[in-house]
């Protein structure tokens, strides 16, 4: 039996290009408007309580995903005393990043395997926010943040998980659209498309995923009604 390709950061950004819609400026329109209600006050004092708490002074931060730089730019000036770094691989976010301070910087890297040069052991924090659903497999990207990670060091993984057909369609047709002529067969194969993108993992799934490479399981918690999950683990 023939092995199959190695999948290539050309591929990897394809998938993503098309996971997005096919349409990259609106994709960065989108997640770039939505950062402020999804890091408020809130967010923060979670972050500061759950994952930032065996911080050091000089420990690196990590954001896996990173889009045009904006939650880097905040841990940056959050913490003037850490390296941050964030990874991204998706080229119409690279494309005119925000402009960060002298401790921070983003890297190109496939996050289906990551290869970046981050010493072992050097990491406090990592964040991978809405990005475990997108990748072919989250294995090699998890044991690079377990290796990256200092004993005691935290990751926090938030994303969509697994819901019912009826929430996800409703959703998306709150009336009767789903049954009218007017609604397109591309649009209703898009909406089932994204359907199976978004309820590949239950949120067991994930913490399962995490412990059995040897993480400690510090908190697993529902968002937006059970849709998302926010688990926060911890290298032993």
């Amino acid at each position: 039996m023939m092995n199959k390709p190695i999948q290539t950061i050309e591929t990897t950004q394809a998938n993503i290009l098309k996971h997005h819609g096919g349409d990259g400026s609106v994709a960065r329109q989108r997640i770039t408007e939505h950062y402020e209600r999804r890091h408020d006050v809130d967010f923060w004092a979670f972050w500061d309580t759950k994952v930032a708490a065996n911080h050091q002074s000089g420990d690196a931060i990590i954001d896996l995903g990173a889009g045009i730089g904006q939650f880097v730019k905040d841990c940056a000036a959050r913490h003037a005393d850490a390296p941050v770094v964030g990874i991204e691989v998706a080229p119409y976010m690279l494309h005119q990043p925000l402009a960060l301070p002298n401790n921070a910087q983003i890297v190109v890297d496939d996050l289906n395997d990551p290869q970046a040069d981050i010493p072992p052991n050097s990491v406090s924090m990592v964040m991978a926010n809405m990005l475990v659903h997108e990748l072919t497999q989250p294995m090699k990207m998890f044991q690079a943040v377990r290796r990256w990670l200092k004993v005691g060091g935290r990751l926090c993984v938030i994303d969509v998980v697994r819901q019912p057909l009826q929430d996800y369609l409703q959703r998306r047709y709150p009336n009767t659209e789903m049954w009218q002529d007017a609604t397109s067969r591309s649009d209703l194969e898009d909406a089932f498309e994204h359907f199976l993108e978004h309820n590949r993992y239950h949120p067991e799934d994930i913490v399962f995923m995490l412990e059995s490479g040897g993480f400690k399981l510090i908190s697993c918690e529902p968002l937006r009604n059970g849709g998302q999950t926010r688990i926060v683990v911890e290298k032993m």
